[in-house]
């Protein structure tokens, strides 16, 4: 994979869909359960922690780091797959992203 995108441009793109309640796309590091590569999402929060520990941060007022929490759903055939819950990810660990 080439071309990793800037912190601030990702961040960018989880706001939009965030704040437009639309799903979104990124590009996300390989993890025990999953291999890297696109997964479709819909964001539902942005936290300290992985829930229930993580403090839930106020888009466009907090400031978000590397370290924090995308909690979204997954995207599976053009509808929230809601049987697997939500998703958590390392917003640092996302390559790229796109809405």
């Amino acid at each position: 994979m080439t071309n990793v995108m800037s912190f601030h441009e990702i961040v960018k793109i989880i706001k939009e869909g965030f704040l437009q309640k639309k799903e979104i796309e990124i590009y996300y590091a390989q993890t025990e359960n999953s291999k890297e590569g696109w997964r479709k999402i819909k964001p539902e929060s942005i936290t300290t922690d992985i829930p229930p520990e993580g403090e839930k941060l106020v888009i466009n007022k907090d400031r978000l780091s590397p370290g924090h929490i995308l909690n979204a759903y997954d995207i599976k055939n053009g509808e929230v797959f809601l049987q697997n819950g939500i998703k958590s990810f390392i917003i640092g660990k996302i390559k790229k992203a796109r809405g």
